[in-house]
């Protein structure tokens, strides 16, 4: 019998690795993967349920019951998660529903990886050591929309897709990145934490056609002036590697918070020419559009809400046409089909410029 309950807990201690290993990912693919580890559990130690980062000087963590804290540390890691600082000592009081809330000993950087180590106990003085990693908290952020969207590339124009965002209000980026449903998952791209203005332009090129590509974290930004579809007065990005992304007959967009995947601002399109038995295509895209429609940023889930994207191609682009009145709206942002076109031509597309209004006939 003891053997069998050990089997058994050891089967539920790797389904909790496995699980909270799930729950903390980061995007960057530099940047490994944020996860927990219980370095010392013993057979009635509390349950270590949920971890949440609540703000740039608390972080909380939910037990199975009420726990005591024996000790807790935080320390600044690099992104491979080795130690580039001195541990400081956090504390932390625990409610009787098991809610412990740690406050660090200083306000983190935004963005900035650092590692918490502790060890509590319950009632019954079984102990539970463990830790895991977290990001400083972007508690200013800006407020994002998707502004223009180019798909197609070209080696010998060394051109490709990018997704164009523009900020309604100054903040910082941390935090936030774009889902592409027909991309799913593995492609999605996290901006770094980056402070901007209201009324800037980002690009975000969706590959990396030379090593000459920059991203241009601060304020200089005529770095790329060699690359094409960049902009030397509005700030260019790009993601790693060269695979495609977006394509096909129907996408939906999305910006997310990266943590609780709350969007943010949304796109949903469809060349409805060659879509058959007006329903989406992808079950993703069917998912995505649900979520932007429930966010109130997009107005309507089905497919015959999305906009009409026909003609579409690496020489028109989609370009947002109610940009200069989201100074004068409120979250969430108006948005829909009646909102974008399809732009007349080539040089219609304009990257880092307020958008054009000529529109494909």
């Amino acid at each position: 019998m003891k053997q069998s309950i050990n089997s058994i807990l050891g089967a539920i201690i790797l389904f909790a690795l496995a699980f909270f290993s799930a729950i903390f990912p980061i995007s960057c693919s530099s940047a490994g993967n944020l996860g927990l580890v219980i370095v010392r559990p013993l057979e009635n130690a509390p349950k270590l349920c949920d971890i949440r980062t609540k703000s740039a000087t608390e972080i909380v963590c939910e037990f199975s019951a009420q726990v005591n804290v024996v000790k807790l540390f935080a320390v600044r890691v690099s992104e491979n998660g080795e130690e580039i600082g001195d541990e400081a000592e956090c504390f932390g009081s625990c409610d009787q529903n098991g809610v412990l809330t740690i406050e660090l000993a200083e306000r983190t950087e935004i963005g900035q990886k650092y590692k918490m180590s502790g060890t509590v106990e319950n009632s019954a003085k079984s102990t539970l050591s463990f830790s895991f990693f977290f990001l400083g908290m972007n508690d200013h952020r800006c407020n994002l929309v998707l502004s223009e969207i180019r798909d197609g590339y070209s080696s010998k124009k060394q051109e490709c897709e990018f997704i164009e965002v523009y900020a309604v209000t100054s903040g910082n980026t941390a935090g936030i990145e774009i889902f592409s449903a027909t991309d799913g998952e593995e492609k999605t791209y996290r901006f770094p934490a980056i402070e901007v203005n209201a009324g800037d332009f980002i690009t975000v090129h969706l590959r990396s056609l030379s090593e000459n590509c920059v991203d241009e974290l601060g304020n200089t930004l005529n770095l790329n002036q060699k690359i094409s579809d960049t902009n030397s007065k509005s700030r260019d990005l790009f993601k790693e590697g060269n695979t495609a992304h977006l394509g096909g007959d129907a996408d939906v967009i999305l910006l997310r918070d990266c943590e609780t995947k709350e969007v943010l601002d949304a796109l949903c399109y469809a060349k409805k020419s060659k879509i058959e038995n007006n329903d989406w295509k992808k079950k993703e895209c069917a998912t995505a559009a649900e979520k932007a429609t429930a966010a109130g940023v997009w107005d309507g889930k089905g497919i015959d809400r999305a906009f009409n994207a026909d003609g579409f191609t690496q020489t028109h682009s989609l370009a947002r046409q109610n940009i200069p009145a989201l100074k004068n709206a409120s979250f969430p942002y108006p948005n829909g089909a009646q909102c974008w076109i399809v732009t007349a031509n080539k040089n219609e597309i304009t990257p880092g410029k307020p958008n054009s209004s000529s529109a494909k006939k």
